[in-house]
């Protein structure tokens, strides 16, 4: 979803306000998660919430604009130490901002590819530089932040709306009653720990591509 001025012509009658797409998103972020809110954004701006209508469809399109807001801001880790250590820097940097802004995720069923794809093209154009084919900086970027995607959502549900880290949500709790030993101990790990488990699983996938590229696999040779 691109972040761009377009107010929605036709949808309301009377004069339009001063105010465009970007300005609402700005406020959104600019109100934080903890009162995410069509009202709270209108009131923010100084005008009624009915307003925004006429340049968004609802909360569901803030947020995720938002996040992407986030993303777009946020720089990309260096890439001068080699693929691997970029790509798992990245992660490290997904996964944390996904959780910082969960709240704004939370509700809205919006993935990392969703409201990153700007981001995701400059993560591919570094693993083309680093001699990965199109089709396998596609593949490799995907599986990774996939997993980062996954792990955010795993460690919401565990945490629960309301929770901090190292919380544990009443649904979570009946699933680990659920398991026996020594299953039960090791999800525990897990979901007191959710982000070295997600990058310990980004590194499983990177262990799988340097052994194509030390292969010699097609697609994945290059400069390490």
């Amino acid at each position: 979803m691109s972040i761009t001025p377009g107010p929605r012509a036709g949808n309301r009658p009377g004069p339009k306000p001063r105010l465009t797409r970007d300005e609402i998103v700005e406020a959104a972020v600019e109100v934080g998660v903890e009162r995410l809110s069509v009202a709270a954004v209108a009131e923010r701006l100084g005008v009624a919430p009915g307003t925004l209508y006429r340049y968004v469809d609802g909360l569901e399109e803030i947020a995720a604009a938002a996040v992407e807001l986030i993303f777009a801001r946020s720089p990309l880790p260096p890439a001068d130490r080699g693929w691997r250590a970029f790509l798992e820097d990245e992660a490290a940097l997904a996964f944390d901002l996904l959780m910082r802004y969960s709240g704004l995720l939370q509700d809205f069923d919006a993935d990392l590819a969703t409201v990153s794809g700007r981001r995701m093209r400059r993560i591919i154009a570094v693993l083309r530089d680093a001699g990965f084919t199109p089709g396998a900086a596609v593949r490799v970027a995907d599986a990774a932040l996939d997993i980062v995607a996954d792990g955010a959502g795993q460690a919401r549900f565990v945490r629960g709306p309301d929770g901090g880290p190292g919380d544990i949500s009443e649904a979570a709790a009946a699933y680990l009653d659920s398991l026996e030993e020594p299953v039960r101990s090791e999800v525990l790990a897990i979901m007191t720990a959710p982000r070295e488990h997600v990058l310990d699983k980004v590194a499983l996938v990177l262990d799988g591509v340097e052994r194509r590229r030390d292969t010699g696999r097609d697609g994945y040779r290059g400069i390490r």
